[in-house]
């Protein structure tokens, strides 16, 4: 079982790159606050049995219990070791939980495989309308590399 400051680790690289509340026409996700969507958010409310709200005022502790349940947990991070759970988890947060982890499988487990099949992935996307973010994620993916140097 990974350590709970794995997690820890794993949510800081996140935001640093999913930033504040943002709202970009071209984004296909919609209104999202520190990489929650609208429509998660919605989902976690009603889960909680709480009236709905923009996203825009999530709170910390909401923003920290939906990473954890809603993509640690549910992608399975938690039974990685530690440099494979953090990719896993921002590939989750970047793309969803289910293409995260069917690329996962793709790559055996094998955590540099897996990284090029999310560039791949990235590339194969980053066409037409989504291009504008192209670059953003080859960099988040090149950044996402270089932190996992550090990680025990």
């Amino acid at each position: 079982m990974v350590h709970h400051s794995t997690f820890l680790k794993a949510l800081k690289f996140v935001l640093k790159w999913e930033g504040g509340y943002v709202n970009n026409p071209y984004d296909k996700g919609g209104p999202t606050n520190r990489g929650i969507t609208q429509k998660v958010y919605d989902n976690y409310l009603a889960k909680h049995y709480k009236p709905n709200k923009p996203v825009r005022m999530l709170s910390e502790y909401e923003m920290e219990d939906i990473y954890y349940n809603s993509y640690w947990i549910s992608a399975g991070c938690n039974r990685l070791e530690p440099k494979l759970a953090i990719a896993l988890f921002d590939f989750s947060v970047n793309s969803g939980v289910a293409r995260a982890l069917r690329y996962l499988k793709l790559s055996s487990n094998n955590l540099d495989k897996y990284l090029d099949k999310r560039k791949e992935f990235f590339k194969l996307i980053g066409k037409g309308s989504q291009r504008v973010f192209l670059k953003g994620w080859l960099n988040r993916l090149q950044a996402l590399r270089e932190y996992l140097i550090g990680v025990e």
